[in-house]
């Protein structure tokens, strides 16, 4: 095992890469970096895990488990290290054969970051993080300034918006609650951003639109009739023409078509917001808009963080996001597995296998619900007396729900449970076929396997979430061979093993 490791040494930031190996390793003239001897004082390179939905289950957050590296430090050599900044800065760690040219003949495993060095009088600790903390930070990083001038401004006063989050729409969300930033002239803001429509509603009737203006200067300067609202779409904001009887929402529509409003982009989109668009794998986003190309929404308005965004869009969806050893990051939706198998895996190549139910959905269901079209504010009271019943309908309840179910399963599975899960889909006919989508998945028996194997084999086949393998070992009526999806992946480095999870 190979680990470089970078920090800044000084106050002013210098940046060295610091190179270390559990045993010999010198690079040759035509490798990267080229003729360093890597210290071999490496006693432990750490581990890794990342598991699509927590370990042993199919649903829920990402999970993320991290390890130390135990570097020996008994001359005191790495003293030093300890006032190093390393927090934040790249760690990447290799396997290979010190023989391989370096990096190019060598596996990457993992490309993460670090905490702050712990030192004991014979070692020295650091703390991997893989980059999934990066996620944990707000998702809105704008504030409100608070430094209206009334009647002019958009950034509220001292005394009401200042220092909130400016708020973001994706996709299609209804009934939200539009910041007001302007007191004076009646101004709202549902997007720090562009957006395609608004539909703007005063104690839940639906109010006249008037005209679009392209700027905020020029929404700001215009007459507003009475009874109606103005628009500038291209920044997120409207205007109404009259003091509001009551409680003001929206219905916001943000993308430019259908297409651009799946789970899948929005999800794209918030990470591109976040900075970190370089590092999406296009083809995952294609693969994950083909399993589900519903309109999905979600409006974001207080301290939510990347994470949890990306759990309601994506995992709404049944699916995972997260980085990779290289360290782009992955996103998909859980499917039966099928296909083609991207290795087989014989009990050769096991250090053991452990057999288990799968821990939220053991024993299969006889029902799946999918909550959907989330109301940013539901509204069962206080509404204008012109709102019609099915309006009315509408707004009373936060969540709307579709079920699919197959009593039958209860006759052989006495204990056949349900599914519920709130979503970011905006229609009952794609909730309704989500619905289907999970009871098909889950009414039937399914396993999770723990299996052992060489770091090599998971690192040279490519293995990681979702992908699905062939296992074949005279066990568990698995003679014939059965197809597995991966659903977690945990590299023990120092015994130079990779722990598999798979879910079939």
């Amino acid at each position: 095992m190979a680990i470089e490791l970078t920090a800044a040494i000084d106050a002013a930031g210098t940046l060295q890469t610091f190179y270390l190996a559990d045993g010999r390793l010198v690079t040759g003239s035509g490798d990267t970096p080229a003729n360093v001897a890597f210290d071999d004082s490496l006693i432990d390179p750490g581990s890794v895990g990342l598991a699509a939905f927590g370990y042993g289950r199919t649903s829920g957050d990402t999970r993320l488990d991290t390890g130390e590296i135990v570097i020996a430090n008994v001359d005191g050599a790495y003293d030093a290290w300890v006032g190093y900044g390393f927090d934040g800065r790249p760690i990447i760690i290799r396997s290979g054969d010190p023989g391989s040219p370096y990096p190019g003949g060598w596996t990457t495993v993992m490309v993460g970051t670090a905490e702050a060095p712990e030192a004991t009088y014979k070692q020295l600790v650091i703390r991997l993080r893989d980059r999934q903390f990066v996620l944990d930070k707000p998702a809105l990083q704008n504030l409100f300034a608070g430094t209206n001038s009334l009647p002019n401004g958009l950034e509220g006063t001292p005394t009401d918006i200042k220092g909130k989050r400016k708020p973001k729409v994706y996709g299609l969300v209804r009934s939200i609650e539009p910041f007001l930033v302007n007191t004076s002239k009646l101004t709202y803001q549902v997007c720090d951003g562009a957006v395609q429509s608004i539909t703007a509603y005063d104690r839940g009737l639906a109010l006249t639109p008037g005209s679009d203006y392209g700027t905020s200067a020029l929404l700001q300067a215009a007459t507003v009739t009475a009874g109606t609202f103005a628009t500038c779409l291209a920044e997120g904001y409207f205007r109404l023409g009259s003091t509001p009887a009551g409680l003001v929402t929206a219905d916001v529509t943000q993308g430019a078509n259908a297409a651009a409003r799946t789970a899948a982009q929005i999800a794209k989109a918030i990470l591109t917001d976040a900075g970190l668009g370089g590092l999406i794998s296009a083809s995952d986003v294609t693969a994950m808009d083909t399993a589900n190309s519903a309109v999905c929404g979600i409006f974001v308005s207080d301290d939510t963080t990347i994470a949890q965004a990306l759990d309601f869009v994506v995992g709404g969806v049944g699916g995972y996001y997260g980085y990779d050893q290289t360290g782009a990051i992955r996103m998909g939706i859980l499917t039966a597995p099928s296909g083609s198998p991207v290795t087989t895996i014989q009990k050769l190549d096991m250090l053991s296998i452990e057999r288990q139910p799968a821990k939220d959905a053991g024993i299969p269901i006889w029902r799946a619900t999918i909550n959907h079209s989330k109301l940013g504010r539901a509204q069962p009271t206080d509404l204008a007396s012109s709102v019609t019943a099915a309006e009315r309908a509408r707004l009373q309840d936060t969540w709307r729900a579709s079920s699919a179910a197959d009593a039958s399963i209860k006759t052989q599975f006495l204990m056949a449970g349900e599914i519920t899960r709130d979503s970011p889909l905006t229609d009952d006919t794609a909730a309704a076929a989500e619905a289907s989508r999970v009871l098909a998945l889950y009414k039937v028996r399914r396993d999770i396997l723990e299996i052992p194997v060489h770091i090599d084999f998971a690192t040279q086949n490519g293995l990681w979430l979702l992908q699905v393998v062939n296992v074949t070992i005279s066990r568990f009526g698995l003679n014939a061979g059965k197809l597995f999806r991966i659903i977690g992946i945990r590299f023990e480095l120092g015994d130079r093993r990779a722990v598999l999870t798979l879910w079939g």
